[in-house]
């Protein structure tokens, strides 16, 4: 049996920028509610491990070089049950 070939999300990241250069798509952006629901798996993980809202902030922060507070996070962050939900609004 062949082996599978996996990508990593940053794999999948140049991929897509590819082939949205490619067709001329314009960039695309999120807003903080978007970006956070989207790491919220990410920020549960650090949950687990005791980070603070205000530390995911800072770590967001640092990695996007845009401001990003605890309150948002805690404001934005998706728990399980909500994030299967909107994962079920993109199946429509």
């Amino acid at each position: 049996m062949a082996k599978e070939t996996m990508f990593t999300l940053a794999d999948f990241l140049t991929a897509q920028k590819a082939l949205r250069d490619a067709s001329g798509a314009e960039e695309e952006t999120f807003n903080i509610e978007e970006l956070i629901g989207m790491a919220s798996d990410e920020i549960e993980m650090l949950k687990d491990q005791g980070k603070s809202d205000d530390e995911i902030a800072a770590l967001m922060q640092k990695a996007t070089g845009k401001p990003v507070t605890g309150a948002e996070v805690k404001e934005h962050y998706l728990t399980p049950e909500e994030r299967e939900a909107w994962d079920d609004d993109d199946d429509d």
